[in-house]
C-alpha cells in the first residue's frame, strides 16, 4: 500500500506541475464549453441542439461531448506516465525498488484518473450551475452522469497507460490512444452499415451504449459495470505485464 501511495504522490504532483497539461486542460474545456453552449451534439442519431437554441435546462449535450472530450484529455495525462520514464531512462532505476509492479501501475493508474475525473468534474459542475439557475435543472441527473462519467474517465486511463507502457515516444503513445478511444467512440455510429454479430459487438463496445444512455442519465446496469471493469481490469493486467516482462528483460 505504501508503495502505491508513493508512486500516487509522485506521478500527481508530476502532473500538477506541469504547464502543457494545465495548457491543454483549459484549451479542452473551453472547446467543451463551447460546443454546449453554441454547437450541441450534432453527431449521429442522438444529435442534440445548443443550450441557447434548445431553450432545455438539460446537460445532454455536454455529457454527449464527453466520450471525445475524454480521448484527447487521457491519452495527454497518460502518455508520459510509461514513455517518458522509458525515454529518459528513469523507468530502469523505477523497477529496481522494492515495489511490485502491481503497485507502480495502480499508483499511476489512480493519479492519472483522480486528475481526469477532477477536471471532467471542474468542467461540469459550473455549467450545472449556470443552467440551473436559468430553468428547472434535473440534479439526478447530473449527479449520476458525472458518476457515469467517472467510469468512463477510468477505462480512458487505463486504456492511455496501457498504450504508453508499450510506446518509447509520448507522441506515439498519445496518437494511439487517441485512436484507440476515438475508434471505440465512433464504433456506434456505424451499426447501422455493420452486419448483426458485427454490429452487436461494436454497439457494446463503444461509450454511446453504456454512458451516454445509460450514466449520463442516471441509470446504471450490470451490463455497464462489467463494461467499465472489462476494459480497466484488461487494460490494467496489459500494463503490469508490459511492465513485468521490462524488469526481467
Amino acid at each position: 500500500m505504501r508503495g502505491v501511495t508513493a508512486i500516487f504522490h509522485r506521478e500527481f504532483g508530476g502532473a500538477l506541475s506541469s504547464p502543457v497539461a494545465w495548457v491543454v486542460t483549459v484549451l479542452l474545456i473551453l472547446v467543451l464549453h463551447a460546443a454546449f453552449f453554441f454547437l450541441g451534439f450534432p453527431v449521429g442519431d442522438r444529435a442534440l441542439p445548443a443550450f441557447w437554441t434548445g431553450s432545455t435546462a438539460s446537460l445532454d449535450a455536454l455529457f454527449a461531448w464527453l466520450p471525445v472530450f475524454f480521448a484527447v484529455l487521457a491519452p495527454a495525462l497518460t502518455m508520459g506516465a510509461w514513455a517518458e520514464e522509458r525515454r529518459a531512462g528513469t523507468d530502469e532505476l523505477l523497477l529496481t525498488l522494492p515495489v511490485h509492479t502491481r503497485a507502480l501501475v495502480f499508483g499511476k493508474f489512480l493519479a492519472a484518473w483522480l486528475l481526469l475525473g477532477t477536471i471532467t468534474t471542474i468542467s461540469v459542475l459550473p455549467v450545472a450551475w449556470m443552467v440551473a439557475s436559468i430553468g428547472p435543472l434535473d440534479w439526478g441527473t447530473v449527479w449520476g452522469g458525472l458518476l457515469g462519467a467517472w467510469l468512463l474517465a477510468a477505462v480512458c486511463t487505463a486504456i492511455g497507460l496501457a498504450t504508453s507502457a508499450l510506446a518509447r515516444e509520448e507522441l506515439v503513445a498519445f496518437l494511439v490512444a487517441a485512436v484507440l478511444l476515438i475508434g471505440l467512440w465512433s464504433a456506434g455510429l456505424f451499426v447501422r452499415v455493420l452486419p448483426g454479430p458485427l454490429a452487436e459487438f461494436a454497439w457494446y463496445a463503444s461509450p454511446a451504449l453504456h454512458f451516454l444512455e445509460s450514466g449520463a442519465r442516471g441509470v446504471f446496469d450490470l451490463r455497464d459495470l462489467a463494461y467499465y471493469g472489462l476494459f480497466v481490469g484488461g487494460g490494467l493486467l496489459f500494463n503490469v505485464s508490459v511492465v513485468e516482462g521490462r524488469r526481467y528483460s
